[in-house]
């Protein structure tokens, strides 16, 4: 059997509420893993905003996309295509009527494997 090494870097930050800015901060934080060799990037969970699962609270559903659509899987999936690397994705999913913590793959070509 072949052994064969990744080089993996997870990623820790405080956020805003500022969705743009957050995937922004992550983004440069994914460039610099990269730089330094890391073929998976795990970046923190839910940084699309604030950690808001703490409190229950309606106000958040206006967050959530479809996978398809989300800001922060469409950005990384991007990066993760000119990166060459893989970035699993923490997001607010909103399918149908439901919501979901989920987690979308983005692999070295940008093509999400699942969720």
């Amino acid at each position: 059997m072949t052994k064969r090494m990744i080089a993996v870097a997870a990623i820790q930050a405080s956020f805003g509420h500022d969705m743009k800015a957050n995937i922004a901060k992550i983004e440069g934080f994914v460039r610099e893993a990269s730089r330094q060799g890391a073929q998976v990037i795990l970046p923190p969970e839910l940084f699309q905003g604030i950690y808001f699962p703490t409190r229950q609270d309606p106000k958040w559903f206006a967050t959530a996309y479809a996978v398809h659509e989300h800001p922060a899987v469409l950005a990384l999936a991007k990066l993760a295509k000119e990166l060459k690397v893989v970035v699993p994705v923490s997001f607010f999913e909103k399918d149908g009527p439901r919501y979901y913590n989920s987690v979308a793959v983005a692999d070295a070509s940008g093509a999400i494997l699942g969720v």
